[in-house]
């Protein structure tokens, strides 16, 4: 009998956390830059850096949430190949055996 892998479905939890950490965290720096006492030049510098980290973490969180995708993607295919390998097998084996038809079952 084939015993496949078990993978336990998290759903998008872990992604929808990540995006409102991200979303909380730029939402919570600009309010803290607006209410800051800055001269406007000072006001735009720190609004473009705390804009250029926002931007560099989206796109490291996008890199692993596609690593992350692609890995799983690729575990599927490989479950299905094992899975088709194990019908396969099966199936060769009760050809060889005589059988060409699955066993009658009595529901009686």
């Amino acid at each position: 009998m084939y015993e496949g892998e078990t993978y336990i479905d998290s759903g998008s939890g872990g992604n929808e956390f990540m995006i409102g950490l991200l979303v909380g965290t730029a939402v919570g720096a600009a309010v803290g830059l607006l209410l800051a006492p800055k001269s406007g030049a000072e006001l735009r510098h720190q609004i473009a850096d705390y804009s250029e980290k926002f931007r560099r973490r989206a796109g490291e969180t996008y890199e692993r949430a596609s690593e992350t995708v692609n890995d799983l993607a690729q575990r599927g295919r490989e479950a299905v190949q094992r899975g088709r390998e194990a019908v396969e097998q099966t199936t060769a084996d009760a050809m060889s055996s005589g059988r060409t038809t699955p066993r009658s079952v009595d529901t009686h």
